[in-house]
């Protein structure tokens, strides 16, 4: 059973640590950007020293395929920093390619926002040395392949649907979202999800 605590903190196999995620438009931009191809690491800067002060940025910064960004939740700034000037000053210590801005619409974009979750609510599962295996063999010896085929490839002891979907969560696999979540749902070995781009 999951603490008030776990709760609160986002872990994925792109973080290097547990990151603080309270508020739903955080945890949803975290686990869509998990699922992003072109994302390969999210990052937690807590704060940063500006004129000999420190400022609370509770700062996210993800490293994608076309630069490093520290992330602007522009509707969720923290209230010690409203005009995000910690976030710009992170960026420059942190040699950013800039600041992404990110809305709640941006986040809450259907059907993306749907899909994630839904997918991610298998976060938890954990996959048999069996079931792992099949599924992926089978991405092996048939290349990229829709959701739907799995029932007629793989005899897995739990739902081939969930496998898929648990794997994708450590990122041995990668589905995508970007038309939705249904059978035809294209799967692929490795990190290759729904290549997002947010702030443009």
């Amino acid at each position: 059973m999951k603490t008030k605590n776990a709760a609160a903190l986002f872990a994925s196999f792109k973080t290097s640590r547990a990151i603080p995620c309270a508020r739903p438009l955080r945890r949803d931009f975290m686990i869509q950007s998990t699922f992003d191809a072109g994302v390969r690491a999210i990052e937690y800067h807590p704060m940063v020293v500006l004129d000999d002060h420190v400022i609370r940025t509770d700062a996210v910064l993800v490293d994608r395929d076309d630069g490093r960004y520290v992330v602007d939740f522009v509707d969720a700034r923290p209230p010690g920093d409203p005009e995000a000037a910690g976030l710009l000053q992170l960026g420059f210590e942190q040699d950013s390619s800039g600041i992404l801005s990110v809305t709640t619409a941006d986040v809450g974009r259907e059907p993306l926002l749907s899909a994630a979750r839904e997918v991610w609510r298998h976060s938890t599962i954990a996959v048999s040395a069996g079931d792992r295996a099949q599924v992926l063999e089978a991405l092996e010896q048939e290349g990229p392949i829709p959701l739907r085929a799995f029932a007629g490839l793989v005899a897995t002891r739990r739902y081939p649907i969930e496998v898929v979907y648990a794997l994708a969560c450590e990122g041995s696999v990668g589905i995508d979202l970007t038309c939705g979540l249904d059978a035809r749902a294209i799967v692929r070995c490795g990190d290759l999800g729904l290549s997002r781009r947010y702030g443009t």
